[in-house]
């Protein structure tokens, strides 16, 4: 019996019936053929989902301007000749009886000039969007609000032809064309589109009211919004409960609720350590202002979740994205419930960092985002005898790809215990959530005939015993430890894995050698929660060469990092070079002159990775094919060690 019989309850929409209230949210994938079509990767990514039983799917966003497009890679449906691909996804998705919703957007001051042939951005007033900040955009003209107001018009007429179900506005986060006239941040207009909240409400009202007259009484429309911008100066909750009233008389069908805008990205693209439903505060006041149906999006990975949302009342949809870009069959797995089945989102935003960056979407848990090759597990034609040394992330992943396709497997692992750096990664502050992911490749492996020998070191002898076809080297990295350091005389030199193992204890006046992401984590693990100026408090000093710290993070989890450190009693010097160390200092040359930090008790080394691949080289004299993956390969991200891992085993 399915545990979540509301969350697995129908709700229409002017005729429209949806079998569940598991809503897609749009995410860009950046799958897209020339000229901005639909391409086959895309209408795979959303039938997988659609496989696994989701109730709607709302397309990323789709650009109704050719003239001024939201970037390169964006899908397009400004022009009739888009239609087609629209018509395939919409057929491919109605065979398993999933709706589909197509997003509406204008880049307005995002739309950068340079892909543009030069044309400037357009918006409600000449003020620089944050992410293109050296173009002043043109303030729109009452003639230039009609022209677009029949561009959206148009573009949710490809839609209705080509047979998708409904489609969704884009008004949110103060971004993209009617983000900006809606949001008091960026519309100074005093005309009759600026000034109070129904003057900034006007272009998107008109949107709505001639896209309605386009499409007739029987095509849902739904409208995203931020509940809250979550800034000084924005809309607030009670701002948008008023906007909510004003398209629910402008025939508005359903409301989809985001939050926050880009000056803080964390508002909009939680990391993890953030609450659950957190959105939910603010669409619980929103609901007891409308009458139609509401959903929201932010951290809703877990089907009880969503469950108990719609039970209450709070939501009557569920808007799940980051978990089904994880796992594409979350619903199926949850309404049999099959829970531990589910491919766990662990939050740390890789596939928006990299959809951003204009790059194919990857998912740190599923390889297959960004590769559907990967996703083709196949029997082995040929079975062999493999053998895999490491029982990291990329060795798990390998080991259990490698039986699945009908390969003899032995995996062995030095220690006692699996997961590999993988358990470090999940130890600092808001990070359990990665223990989930590493507790999935565990679950999977288990299901699987794969022979785990831990406390098991590999050498040649043992690997003669087996006799095996081939070997996967995954035996991860280790830590960068520069002798001059590891041999100074301060008795306390550690590195930062003893301090996350628990191996090793630090004093209360600590200097951190590398303000990468795990010397920033690192001090973060071990300070002070908060900067009361305890007394006896521990003190913290991160010395990192480079002008900034954890420079190579590109999502909020940073800035969530960067924030906690500010409130932390952490003292952070950049462009700095360690140059001696006594046994009660540490001395840094910095703008030339040298600055010595005296009564330290630890230092700790947090100066990256090394590979921990010498073993391969002895294992060349068994003249057996080996393939020398993850960390072993190159230090990298967890992302890579788990692709690398099934794309080795595939390919055996």
């Amino acid at each position: 019996m399915n545990k979540y019989q509301y969350l697995a309850s129908p709700i229409t929409f002017r005729g429209m019936t949806v079998k569940n209230r598991v809503f897609l949210p749009p995410m860009k994938t950046n799958y897209i053929y020339e000229n901005h079509k639909m391409s086959d990767e895309i209408i795979e990514y959303y039938g997988k989902m659609a496989r696994g039983g989701i109730g709607l799917v709302t397309t990323e966003a789709a650009e109704v301007d050719g003239d001024h497009l939201y970037d390169s890679t964006i899908l397009g449906i400004f022009d009739d000749s888009q239609i087609e691909g629209f018509k395939k996804l919409a057929d491919s998705l109605h065979q398993y009886g999933t709706k589909l919703s197509v997003q509406l957007i204008q880049g307005g001051p995002f739309a950068n000039s340079q892909i543009n042939g030069g044309r400037m951005p357009l918006s409600s007033s000449p003020i620089a969007h944050v992410w293109n900040p050296l173009e002043t955009p043109i303030e729109m003209t009452h003639e230039d609000i009609k022209h677009y107001i029949n561009k959206y018009a148009a573009a949710a007429k490809r839609a209705q032809i080509a047979g998708c179900d409904a489609i969704e506005i884009h008004c949110a986060h103060g971004h993209a064309l009617l983000g900006s006239f809606l949001s008091p941040l960026v519309n100074h207009r005093t005309d009759e589109y600026g000034g109070d909240i129904n003057g900034r409400a006007r272009f998107l009202i008109e949107v709505v009211e001639t896209i309605r007259e386009t499409v007739g009484q029987d095509f849902p429309i739904s409208v995203r919004l931020s509940a809250d911008e979550r800034e000084e100066g924005g809309n607030d909750v009670y701002d948008t409960c008023y906007i909510a009233r004003l398209l629910e008389k402008a025939s508005v069908d359903y409301i989809h609720f985001s939050n926050g805008t880009l000056y803080d990205v964390g508002t909009l693209l939680p990391p993890t350590g953030t609450p659950k439903a957190l959105n939910t505060i603010y669409t619980d006041i929103i609901k007891k202002a409308v009458k139609i149906p509401i959903g929201c999006v932010g951290r809703i990975k877990e089907p009880w979740v969503a469950d108990m949302l719609i039970e209450q009342g709070r939501l009557d949809i569920a808007y799940i994205g980051r978990a089904l870009i994880c796992d594409p069959e979350f619903v199926k797995k949850s309404f049999e419930n099959n829970f531990d089945d589910i491919r766990p989102c662990v939050g740390c935003l890789t596939c928006l960092a990299t959809s951003a960056a204009g790059i194919f979407m990857h998912c740190t848990m599923n390889p297959a985002v960004a590769n559907q090759k990967l996703a083709d597990i196949k029997e082995a034609p040929i079975k062999k005898n493999v053998v895999v040394i490491g029982g990291g992330p990329a060795g798990i992943e390998a080991a259990t790809t490698a039986a699945k396709r009908g390969h003899k497997v032995t995996l062995l692992e030095k220690f006692n215990i699996l997961g590999g750096q993988f358990i470090i990664a999940s130890y600092p502050p808001v990070k359990q959530e990665l223990s989930l992911g590493l507790k999935y490749l565990i679950h999977e492996l288990k299901k699987t005939d794969v022979d785990v020998r831990l406390n098991t070191e590999a050498t040649i002898e043992t690997i003669k015993a087996l006799n095996p076809d081939e070997i996967i080297l995954a035996t991860g990295g280790q830590v960068k430890m520069p002798a001059w350091i590891a041999e100074s005389v301060h008795p306390n030199v550690i590195s930062a894995w003893d301090i996350f193992k628990g191996k090793k204890h630090p004093g209360l006046n600590v200097a951190i050698i590398g303000g990468g992401s795990v010397g920033c984590e690192v001090a973060d693990f071990m300070s002070d929660h908060h900067n009361y100026r305890a007394i006896g408090g521990r003190k913290i000093t991160i010395i990192e060469m480079q002008d900034n710290i954890d420079s190579t993070d590109y999502t909020a989890n940073r800035d969530f990092l960067m924030t906690r450190i500010s409130h932390k009693p952490i003292t952070v010097v950049t462009s700095a070079k360690v140059s001696s160390i006594t046994e009660s200092s540490i001395s840094y040359i910095k703008d030339a002159n040298e600055e010595t930090l005296n009564g330290i008790d630890t230092i700790v080394v947090a100066m990256g990775t090394d590979p921990n691949n010498a073993l391969a080289e002895e294992l060349e004299v068994l003249n057996i094919p080996i393939h020398i993956i993850g960390d072993a390969k190159q230090p990298r991200k967890i992302m890579t060690a788990i692709e690398e891992g099934r794309e080795t085993a595939i390919n055996l």
